[in-house]
């Protein structure tokens, strides 16, 4: 008899013994196996038959243990019959024979166990090369038979592929919204005890949340920490779901988001069409039923933030009904060292919201004093009670003491030796609060009316008017454009810091871009952070939006440096004396440059561009003559601008506006521009020139400096790519026009048709992308400052 069918023998008899205890049998198999080396390969194929039997039948854990064992035993001994046997043509046999649930749950673990050791014996090139093959094919398996499909999976389906998923890295799906969506719908479905605590969850739980968390660090090439936003949404929606229970892996979900991603929870509310935005009731009211049943830390700043977009929206009614039915059980929970933290977040909230009627506060007064006098065991113990304090005596002074509130307030407080709140305090701390504090800007009402969602061309995104703020959005949709500054802002892992707002701003603004989901976004909290001469309602300026966004972004935080040096620029300015010879230079670095337009019939952005480098007299009949250091009197002189080095991506601001001496007063020049979609530019003494493509344009409507209307033309992302590869840049590129909320799909030449057939609208800011149709060597600081007029 064959040492194989011995061994295969010994170990189904010992598999069947019933006096036998598991573990006894598992250690007598593992101590046979040490015979495999001694096998031939014929006796070695003869095993893994075996181990094939064993892992498909099911029947028990220790004979999947076993199958397991057989696996690594033959994999280390006789690695070229395991390879042999598991070819890249049997992974393909056995997935494609993976039809039925039956199918799925015998044949998936068994190709991960095989997968798994192949990946772990593997050591020729081409052996490496199969599983990287094997990889890709598990990939495409899962993301077209199970992520993307549109029948819903059973719950043991879902295990076994996010079991997959963690054991196999590499086969993971790139389809990463159905992949998100997939996961939070796992975790929404899962069977978790309401009394389970967070370290209770089942492994699946946390191997599900490990790989979101996976999604949004960054940590492939895939991958992007925007892709919270996309999990955001879903997990809301999963929760908003009456007619679903909600497991508590959402819950454990919500906790493992960094709480700095409470920014998406307003523009996911300000997006939802009002006539669905009743269901966060049941979102807010799920999250409380967790909070005062289970030990679920963080979860109060979930509910504080949907709450506060919702007072944004003005409904108020729905706040009032959930603070009369929870207010109450919140409270009670301030007793909990666990619970207290969060609970406390919520109840603030509620009762500084709730101002219009002292009947809560009333009701719940009875049980905060008690709880503060208990407050003495610890410093955590006292700010907890310094916090609780500061509340009700804030309360009492707004609504007054009766029932003598107050002096049980103030009796606890002295007992404490805690601080008293002054009226002034109370009073800001009120405002601070309120519901109604974000709800009216400028004339817009953020609580009114909106129009319902629609889907936008290519899954684009519209920017709302908040009211004369097309100047931002116009040039915000020209600056996400610029794929090189979009990337920098979209994977910056910058934490909240109130000294960098604008940067964290313009984060969640690009974030909410990114989210085609939303067919509108409203950039409210960036107007918010501009200068208040510049968000006052009144009509700006698209250039200046520009230059101060940059500029309080360098200010904010020098890093921001790296996502705005794609726009990075420098002048060079030399003047020479015409009788000394002397020359003074300097160097002025730029983001954006503007240049001058003259008034014409037209003008071709070619020959505008054509003015560096450029010659100027400075003379007595230019009545601008020129002091010279070295002469010591004014002297006649040529001054010569030329570009230092260029961007990578570069604005041209065209000088539309001018002031008028005579009527005291900025004027538009109206002068028509023809645009090209690629341009050269000279560099100082270079005799190449760099070519530009266009890539998005702001338009500037109407006949004045003081009042029109701004909205952008930019080509689409992919046609982009494409064309900055060596494509003809005319060839069926798309072009979309941006106009606050509406977005359309339209061309270059009718952008150019638009702009012919009209004296107002007028491109005003120009932005362009470096290709490598000619290039010329950037010159470093210490070249620049060797620079001489000579050169020219």
């Amino acid at each position: 008899m064959r040492k194989a069918f011995l061994m295969e023998t010994i170990i189904k008899g010992v598999l069947a013994k019933s006096t036998l205890q598991d573990n006894d049998k598992s250690k007598f198999i593992a101590q046979l196996l040490k015979r495999t080396a001694g096998l031939d390969k014929a006796d070695a194929a003869v095993l893994l038959d075996l181990a094939l039997e064993l892992k498909l039948s099911g029947r028990s854990l220790l004979e999947n243990q076993t199958a397991d064992r057989i696996f690594l035993a033959v994999s280390i001994a006789h690695r070229d019959v395991f390879w042999a046997k598991f070819h890249s043509g049997w992974l393909e046999a056995i997935t494609s024979a993976t039809t039925t649930y039956h199918d799925f749950i015998r044949n998936i673990p068994l190709i991960i166990a095989v997968v798994k050791r192949k990946q772990a014996i593997a050591l020729t090139d081409d052996e490496k090369q199969e599983i990287e093959r094997n990889m890709e094919f598990l990939q495409q398996f899962g993301e077209t038979r199970c992520i993307t499909a549109n029948e819903p999976l059973e719950y043991a389906i879902q295990c076994l592929l996010i079991f997959m998923y963690t054991s196999l890295p590499d086969t993971r799906p790139l389809a990463m919204a159905s992949y998100i969506e997939f996961l939070v719908e796992h975790l929404a479905i899962m069977p978790i005890p309401a009394s389970s605590s967070p370290g209770c969850a089942s492994l699946m739980a946390k191997s599900a949340i490990n790989l979101l968390e996976q999604c949004w660090s960054n940590g492939r090439l895939s991958f992007r920490p925007d892709n919270v936003f996309i999990t955001i949404p879903q997990l809301f929606l999963r929760l908003s779901d009456d007619q679903r229970e909600c497991s508590l892996g959402v819950g454990y979900l919500l906790q493992a988001v960094p709480d700095v991603h409470t920014s998406v929870v307003d523009p996911f509310v300000q997006n939802l069409d009002a006539a669905v935005l009743w269901r966060l009731e049941f979102t807010v009211q799920r999250l409380i039923n967790w909070l005062v049943t289970t030990d679920m830390a963080g979860i109060g700043v979930w509910i504080v933030a949907i709450m506060d977009s919702l007072a944004s929206r003005g409904e108020f009614a729905l706040l009032r009904k959930l603070a009369d039915g929870n207010a109450y059980k919140i409270a009670r929970q301030l007793a909990f060292r666990s619970r207290r933290n969060d609970a406390f977040l919520v109840l603030k909230f509620l009762l500084i919201g709730y101002h219009h009627s002292p009947i809560l506060f009333h009701n719940i007064s009875k049980d905060l004093v008690p709880l503060l006098v208990s407050c003495r065991k610890s410093p955590d113990d006292r700010d907890f009670a310094t916090d609780v304090c500061n509340l009700a005596q804030t309360l009492v002074i707004h609504f007054g003491d009766s029932d003598d509130v107050g002096t049980r307030v103030q009796k606890a407080r002295m007992f404490l030796d805690l601080p008293a709140v002054t009226r002034a305090e109370a009073l800001q701390t009120m405002q601070d609060y309120s519901w109604k504090r974000g709800l009216q800007i400028q004339g817009t009402t953020a609580g009114s009316k909106r129009k319902p969602a629609f889907v936008q061309p290519l899954g684009k995104v519209g920017l709302v008017n908040l009211g004369n703020s097309c100047f931002m959005n116009s040039a915000l949709r020209a600056l996400f454009c610029s794929s090189d500054l979009r990337q920098a802002v979209l994977i910056d892992t910058i934490a909240a810091d109130p000294k960098k707002i604008m940067t964290l701003r313009l984060r969640d603004t690009f974030i909410g871009l990114s989210t085609s989901r939303l067919s509108i976004f409203t950039p409210l909290m960036l107007y918010k952070a501009l200068p208040e001469w510049l968000n006052d309602g009144h009509q700006q300026d698209a250039a200046e939006f520009t230059q101060i966004l940059f500029s309080r972004m360098e200010d904010e935080d020098p890093a921001s440096k790296r996502a705005l040096s794609s726009f990075h620029g420098a002048i060079i300015n030399q003047i020479k004396c015409s009788v000394c010879g002397t020359v003074s230079s300097n160097k002025e670095d730029f983001y954006h440059l503007t240049i001058p337009l003259p008034r014409s019939e037209s003008a071709d952005i070619q020959d505008v561009v054509g003015i560096f480098p450029s010659i100027e007299d400075l003379s007595d009949e230019n009545s601008n003559k020129y002091f010279c250091d070295e002469c010591g009197v004014l002297q006649n002189a040529k001054r010569f601008t030329m570009l230092g080095s260029l961007p990578q991506n570069l604005i041209l601001s065209l000088n539309r506006f001018e002031f008028d001496v005579k009527r005291s007063q900025r004027m538009k020049i109206s002068t028509p521009i023809v645009l090209r979609e690629m341009i050269h530019i000279k560099v100082q003494d270079s005799h190449e020139t760099q070519a530009y493509q266009l890539y998005a344009v702001v338009i500037h409507t109407g006949e004045s400096a003081h009042h029109g209307h701004y909205y952008t033309y930019a080509r689409d992302d992919d046609t982009l790519a494409a064309g900055t590869q060596g494509l003809d840049p005319a060839s069926s590129t798309t072009w979309l026009l941006y106009n606050d909320t509406s977005i359309t799909v339209s061309s270059f030449d009718a952008m150019q048709q638009k702009l012919a057939n009209s004296r107002t609208d007028t491109p005003y800011m120009l932005f362009f992308r470096r290709t490598d149709t000619a290039p010329i060597q950037q010159k470093s600081n210490a070249d620049l400052s060797k620079m001489t007029v000579s050169n020219l």
